[in-house]
């Protein structure tokens, strides 16, 4: 009976610490993201069963102004380093700074009739792209494009439409959507025939074909960052290892091998 007692108060006295030390850990994440991530975490939790994550998606530009404005979060990642540099600016992050996680391409796609073959990419270098923008410009199609303004994606795809010199006469066919997502998912639904994408939609989806590789000298670097957030109160010191933890987990080669089977670069 006294074993017995003993051995019932030491299975609640480890509870008790293992309860103690479960942490919750916060993350603002590029909606482009998502797939990968969500892999991520998963394995993440496998690895620390302890410890609950939750991730929230969306643009990065929004993100960054939910962060600025307190939204919680332990950790941002960001589509590019603009919102990164911004909340740096506001004394948002820790004084840690900012780290590369990996890079992406930007693509045009074109949505594909259910049973049909792939569509030959059309578009090798600045001459054939320029070429095929000029079709694009020429058709009376519409185009899906990210948010221009600050979206990430949409800022990509901006630069590379004034550097080749079709923004303006495309203007009045493009069609503004909020984030990564949900403009893949305007063309995955075919309520349009084109749009811009990163590599890793695109070539993850089954309903649109890849008609070029945008040459990166027509856009900034597309790259992804990750940086900690900075708390304005005190935190336990599990969390701060939590914190550390997870930072150390997102750029081990496990990781890096989940983002480039998901289409990104790691560099």
């Amino acid at each position: 009976m006294f074993n017995t007692f003993k051995l019932a108060y030491g299975l609640l006295l480890w509870g008790m610490i293992n309860f103690a030390q479960a942490e919750n850990l916060s993350i603002s994440v590029a909606a482009s993201l998502a797939p990968s991530f969500e892999r991520i975490s998963q394995k993440f939790r496998t690895l620390n069963p302890q410890d609950t994550l939750q991730v929230n998606y969306g643009a990065s530009s929004v993100l960054a102004r939910q962060i600025q404005y307190g939204a919680p979060a332990d950790l941002f990642i960001s589509a590019n380093k603009k919102w990164i540099e911004y909340l740096d600016a506001a004394n948002k992050l820790s004084d840690d700074g900012f780290n590369h996680l990996v890079s992406n391409q930007l693509v045009l796609v074109k949505s594909r009739d259910t049973g049909a073959n792939h569509l030959s990419q059309s578009c090798y270098d600045q001459s054939t792209t320029q070429n095929y923008l000029s079709f694009l410009a020429g058709i009376d199609d519409l185009v899906v494009v990210a948010e221009m303004s600050h979206v990430p994606l949409g800022i990509y795809t901006k630069q590379t439409l004034i550097k080749s010199g079709f923004y303006d006469k495309m203007l009045t066919k493009l069609i503004p959507s909020a984030n990564a997502r949900s403009t893949l998912a305007f063309i995955e639904q075919k309520q349009v025939d084109y749009g811009f994408l990163y590599y890793s939609d695109a070539i993850n989806s089954k309903s649109i074909d890849i008609i070029c590789i945008i040459p990166s000298d027509f856009h900034d670097p597309i790259n992804y960052y990750f940086a900690k957030v900075q708390n304005t109160q005190n935190i336990s010191q599990s969390k701060t290892e939590l914190i550390a933890r997870f930072s150390r987990y997102l750029t081990s080669d496990e990781v890096k091998a989940i983002f480039v089977s998901h289409g990104f670069l790691e560099n």
